[in-house]
């Protein structure tokens, strides 16, 4: 099921029944704003950063997770 979520510092938004684009709520606009791309795999959930580091991709449990670790990530 989609869902869009927001906090503080993340915001998700439903580009498909799987995928999200993962943004940094603290900015505007602009290539900042953008963190990533989550999207469940099976049971898991792969975030495919665009920074801090383009290109590197974590694999995590669960979403929730996926965003403790986004949210540390980006502090």
């Amino acid at each position: 099921m989609l869902r869009a979520v927001s906090s503080e510092k993340v915001d998700l938004t439903p580009l498909s029944d799987t995928m999200w684009r993962v943004c940094d709520s603290r900015f505007e606009e602009g290539a900042l704003r953008i963190i990533g791309y989550v999207q469940q795999v099976g049971g898991e959930y792969e975030m495919m950063w665009m920074r801090p580091r383009l290109g590197v991709v974590r694999r995590y449990g669960s979403l929730d997770e996926a965003l403790r670790a986004i949210r540390e990530t980006i502090d």
